[in-house]
């Protein structure tokens, strides 16, 4: 799952717990989510690790691999 799909997927209290827990603040990660921002390796695998798994460190790094282009689309 990319940050995107977990953005929408989830509530706002798991988004900014997760962001928390992987040492940055919701609004870095709704900047990663919604407006691709980058994620750089260290925060990728923190992502990976506070989420147990779910948003992968590929997907974190190269969410476009991950997402159809609806997806994409329709986000922006």
């Amino acid at each position: 799952m990319t940050p995107r799909q977990f953005y929408y997927a989830n509530s706002k209290e798991r988004v900014e717990q997760v962001a928390k827990d992987a040492g940055t603040t919701f609004a870095n990660f709704y900047q990663i989510a919604i407006a691709r921002g980058s994620v750089g390796r260290g925060l990728a695998e923190r992502l990976c690790k506070a989420t147990e798994g779910v948003i992968s460190e590929l997907e974190a790094l190269y969410p476009e691999r991950y997402e159809s282009l609806g997806e994409i689309q329709q986000a922006s």
